[in-house]
């Protein structure tokens, strides 16, 4: 950490140990820094949980486990834009805000999935009408 970075680590480790449930806090920050926090505050607003990346750039093995996917997943949605890659040499290299960037996309859609399945059954079950009709039933009729 800069100077300024160290400082406000100080501040803010002050402004905790001063107890309560909130805290408001002054910082001065160098812009890099500055981002840095940014992410892992939306990172912790998207998913609820805190995603410190250790690195600017993943191999696309790492980038796969990041995001639970296999790595030829990863290739096939590199290859059609989904997710951006840099060459590095022969290689693929993702950056952590790209994986961010994926995972959260990935959260929207699902989101939405989840919504249009459950417009879906509502409407199916409530308009829909047995029209099966059992062997067993039919058989015990007669």
């Amino acid at each position: 950490m800069s100077g300024s970075a160290d400082e406000a680590a100080d501040v803010l480790r002050d402004a905790i140990e001063g107890g309560g449930d909130t805290i408001e806090v002054t910082l001065k920050l160098p812009v890099r820094t500055a981002e840095k926090v940014l992410a892992l505050l939306e990172a912790e607003s998207v998913s609820g949980a805190v995603v410190v990346p250790v690195k600017d750039l993943y191999s696309t093995t790492e980038a796969a486990a990041m995001l639970g996917v296999s790595r030829p997943t990863l290739m096939k949605l590199i290859e059609a834009d989904e997710i951006v890659a840099e060459m590095v040499g022969t290689h693929h290299r993702i950056s952590a805000e790209e994986i961010l960037a994926y995972q959260r996309a990935r959260e929207v859609s699902r989101g939405r999935a989840a919504e249009a399945m459950s417009e879906f059954t509502s409407r199916v079950s409530a308009g829909a009408r047995s029209n099966v009709t059992f062997r067993h039933r039919a058989e015990k009729a007669r």
